[in-house]
């Protein structure tokens, strides 16, 4: 009877033994995995930032050569239009004095 005594504490030892291993492995990837979540989370947020810096330098990119493709346009017409101001002042000149002067 001492014997199977005996050989329940020690089941009985040996189960706590293993339900506080248990415990601590738990504890022990709880944090791991906690560790590692915010490392993915770390990685995400730099990633996130990177891309939204490359996307902020393409738009500025490309609306820097936007703004320079329009001021090219405006120029150009404001050179068309001093052009044919320059060619027909006079005409038009004496157009309004001749209209002015008939009516």
């Amino acid at each position: 009877m001492n014997d199977v005594i005996k050989k329940l504490v020690e089941i009985d030892e040996k189960a706590k033994s293993l339900s506080e291993e248990t415990q601590k492995e738990k504890l022990r990837l709880e944090a791991e995995i906690a560790e590692e979540s915010e490392k993915v989370y770390n990685k995400y947020i730099e990633d996130a930032k990177l891309e939204a810096e490359k996307r902020a330098e393409q738009l500025k990119k490309s609306s820097a050569e936007a703004l320079e493709k329009n001021e090219k346009k405006r120029e150009e017409s404001l050179r068309k239009l001093n052009e044919k101001f320059s060619q027909n002042a006079d005409n038009w000149v004496e157009q309004i004095v001749t209209n002015v002067l008939n009516n």
